[in-house]
């Protein structure tokens, strides 16, 4: 049983992800899933930094761990890079421009510039393998643009042939040991415009190097509720799934977003909550109070302290948590739709608001003043929270239950997150399940699953839950 290290949200900035990975590292995980729009490249440098530590120090060896990354996506500081390429006459080759902000390219001249790059900021001389990193979101963008299904394969395919004719030519300079893909929709239905066959990509492989290629890798959604890998059967006419297809290649499957399940009303994470109790009175008293504090700041404090004009118009706008709230709470759906706009809202404009009162620290009033507003706000998210954490708890409690259905009694007290990781880590086929590990406690969760014996009827237990499912949300 192998449990990865995921490093989507891993930054080298955050020392709490350092000392995560390092943790994982020694206490036996030996796989590590990264790419080069991770972080913005930070993801990368982290890993680079922690390996370069640990192997000097003699902690850990490198031939024992396998890492994995990933290129495709042209974003942050590689839109840049492009950006520059084309304002000199010289762009990267078949880039696909989403909008303004991302842009994806599998081409080998924009994957040379990676592979520079990302070794650069990785610190060694070899990567285990190499992934293109969910190339199926061109097949959507070209169908859109008006040209057929079929017409849009035949491009894709074609330029993944090219990617893996560069990408054999780094497994012969010792850059990588064997390469792979890395697609979401590996597991979809056939007739999906995004679909990615795994059995043509092995077409092109072998079209590109024989039998003796070097794709050997794929990486696709695996949990609960997402059971696409074990129960769509959309290889060899339909008769296998991908994890079938790809035991049967003998190639490495790496599942990733065990605990995130990604549903049709959006986001579910499969994990215990724990919460204060919800006390409606006290929560209106605390939002009313925020918002009397914010119509106090931007009416009378904020003007009676100097601050005017433009400046007084764009500060203004950031103290607005009470208003949000008071709109908004009963509407946010799910404790994970609260988090994202919390992560995209709330906390960007915290942030402006404690940047600016630090530049006014030498007015002792008006600092004390924005401190005392961000305390209260804070109060405020908690019981907001709180009440979706009590939701999420009901819906944790249920899931336990259909999964406690199908397991032996002994191992019905784990946390949701570790029968979660048991469960896909059981599948036959699954070579290793990568989990983000952000927090200490995430690789406790880790650690503690890898010494467990695989269960049985994994694969069932997942079929039965994810139909489960389905059938509820239907």
């Amino acid at each position: 049983m192998n449990i990865g290290f995921g490093c989507y949200r891993i930054n080298e900035l955050v020392e709490d992800h350092r000392q995560s990975l390092s943790k994982a590292l020694l206490g036996g995980v030996n796989v590590i899933d990264t790419s080069a729009n991770y972080a913005d490249g930070g993801s990368e440098s982290l890993i680079g930094n922690v390996l370069a530590e640990l192997i000097s120090s003699g902690s850990i060896e490198r031939r024992n761990i396998t890492l994995i990354t990933k290129g495709g996506y042209i974003q942050g500081r590689n839109l840049a890079v492009a950006r520059e390429q084309r304002s000199r006459g010289n762009p990267f080759r078949d880039v696909i421009e989403f909008n303004e902000k991302l842009w994806h390219s599998i081409s080998p001249d924009f994957l040379e510039d990676q592979f520079r790059r990302q070794f650069e900021r990785l610190k060694v001389d070899y990567a285990d393998t190499y992934l293109l990193h969910n190339p199926e979101y061109s097949l959507s963008f070209r169908t859109s643009a008006g040209a057929s299904l079929e017409e849009n394969r035949s491009i894709f395919y074609d330029r993944v042939e090219k990617a893996f004719e560069f990408l054999e030519e780094k497994v012969r300079q010792g850059r990588i040991r064997d390469y792979g893909i890395s697609s979401n929709t590996f597991v979809s239905y056939r007739e999906s415009t995004e679909f990615v066959s795994l059995e043509r990509c092995v077409s092109a492989a072998e079209k590109v190097a024989g039998s003796g290629n070097h794709f050997r890798s794929v990486q696709f959604p695996l949990n609960l509720f997402e059971g696409g890998a074990v129960t769509v059967r959309n290889n060899s006419d339909s008769s296998k799934t991908v994890l079938d297809y790809a035991a049967e290649r003998g190639m490495k499957v790496y599942v990733n977003r065990p605990l995130n399940s990604i549903m049709s009303t959006g986001l579910v994470r499969l994990a215990d909550f724990r919460a204060d109790d919800f006390r409606e009175k006290d929560f209106i008293r605390q939002n009313e109070l925020v918002k009397q504090m914010e119509a106090d700041m931007t009416q009378e404090i904020l003007p009676r302290e100097g601050v005017e004009g433009d400046e007084l118009k764009l500060i203004s706008g950031k103290f607005n948590t009470g208003r949000l709230i008071y709109e908004n709470w009963k509407f946010f759906g799910s404790i994970e739709h609260l988090n994202d706009m919390i992560m995209q809202v709330y906390t960007p404009s915290i942030s402006e608001i404690s940047h600016f009162a630090e530049s006014r620290r030498s007015n002792e009033n008006l600092y004390l003043h924005i401190l005392k507003y961000v305390h209260e706000s804070h109060k405020l998210m908690n019981f907001v929270s709180n009440y979706y954490k009590l939701r999420a708890g009901k819906r944790a409690q249920f899931i336990h239950g259909l999964i406690n259905e199908h397991l032996p009694p002994e191992l019905h007290g784990l946390s949701l997150a570790r029968k979660a990781l048991l469960i896909t880590a059981s599948v036959p086929g699954v070579s290793s399940v990568l989990l983000g590990m952000r927090k200490p406690g995430y690789v406790e969760d880790a650690l503690e699953v890898m010494k467990l014996t695989k269960i049985e009827n994994a694969e069932e237990i997942i079929k039965r839950v994810s139909s489960e499912i389905l059938n509820i949300r239907s």
